[in-house]
């Protein structure tokens, strides 16, 4: 679930038709390991067995919030990317609603999880975790109880009732630009912590 253009890529109806538009190279190197369908809708329908990924989605009703949270809580297992300053270029001039959301828009449901995203730090970077070259660009660190455990200070893994969650303070690490001109992989670390979520 994104506001991110990683499933259609930001080109009209015709483009995508066309195949001018659509999946990122981000979306395409995960695409090889794992079924990824796009859901416009949070509920338990919608989220099921699998595993969920948020990335820098539009606002979520009060009801989705309700539901996601009930929905991690039975033992659902998600990966979320909050981005306090998102730094990636848009053709959409800022306001406009095909733009994803400049910050994250969920704080609300952190506050709820007893976690908090501190502000950007404006930076491109690289940090290596695990052996994997990843590059973020005005990420941010988290805040957090006896719940989560930090992996970096930008992502951390928190259980939430039965349920498990990474959070990664930074979306720009989506952008193929970024990874590509840093020289990281970023997919490829993003699959393994899938492949963690999956196998608990």
């Amino acid at each position: 679930m994104t506001a991110l253009p990683l499933v259609w890529g930001e080109g009209d109806t015709a483009d995508i038709l066309q195949g001018r538009s659509g999946r990122s190279e981000t979306l395409k190197r995960l695409d090889g390991r794992f079924d990824i369908r796009p859901i416009d809708m949070a509920s338990s329908k919608t989220l099921g067995r699998d595993i969920a990924i948020l990335a820098q989605p539009r606002r979520l009703s009060p009801l989705e919030l309700v539901a996601f949270d009930k929905w991690v809580r039975r033992g659902g297992r998600a990966m979320i990317f909050a981005d306090p300053e998102l730094l990636g270029s848009s053709s959409y001039p800022l306001g406009d609603n095909r733009r994803a959301p400049p910050v994250t828009l969920l704080d609300p449901l952190f506050k709820h999880w007893g976690v908090d995203l501190g502000d950007s730090d404006k930076v491109i970077r690289t940090v290596t975790v695990g052996g994997t070259k990843l590059a973020f660009a005005g990420a941010a660190s988290w805040k957090f109880g006896t719940n989560c455990t930090a992996i970096i200070p930008e992502v951390v893994e928190c259980r939430i009732g039965k349920g498990r969650v990474i959070l990664i303070g930074d979306a720009d690490m989506l952008d193929a630009r970024l990874w590509q001109e840093q020289g990281t992989d970023n997919p490829t670390w993003i699959a393994a912590q899938l492949d963690r979520l999956a196998a608990k």
